[in-house]
């Protein structure tokens, strides 16, 4: 399904003699969700308007995210820190990409160069966490 989740809302119908509708953004299905694995070292982290959680096995080094920028999940998406893994984003409010990665040999980093529309650019390295 990678590629094809898109923004997830509601719209209410007005109430009986009303004329307001409501449209109401809903949590996406975050299906990188930590389970039980010895091996899978969870991930939640969050700056500014990313938001990265799932895990990372600590074996293979293979890690699964799911991204949410600016309230839009981008479903998962997975690959290999020792390879980096890398999401190019072209949204009407959000424009860059953020790439995963190993350093130091067990930790995970994340470099942003996100420009928001309305909100500015982040940009930097930040560490996530020891693995």
């Amino acid at each position: 399904m990678l590629g094809e989740q898109g923004v997830n809302v509601t719209l209410e119908t007005p109430e009986n003699g009303d004329n307001v509708w409501t449209l109401q953004q809903v949590d996406g299905e975050d299906t990188a969700e930590y389970d039980d694995n010895q091996s899978h070292r969870q991930l939640d982290w969050s700056f500014g308007p990313m938001k990265l959680s799932g895990y990372v096995d600590t074996d293979t080094l293979d890690i699964t995210i799911n991204t949410n920028i600016n309230g839009i999940n981008s479903g998962d998406i997975k690959g290999n820190l020792k390879d980096g893994v890398c999401l190019r984003i072209n949204l009407y409010t959000s424009k860059g990409e953020t790439r995963l990665y190993l350093k130091n040999g067990n930790e995970t980093w994340v470099h942003l160069d996100l420009k928001i529309v309305f909100d500015g650019h982040y940009e930097g390295d930040y560490k996530i966490i020891t693995i």
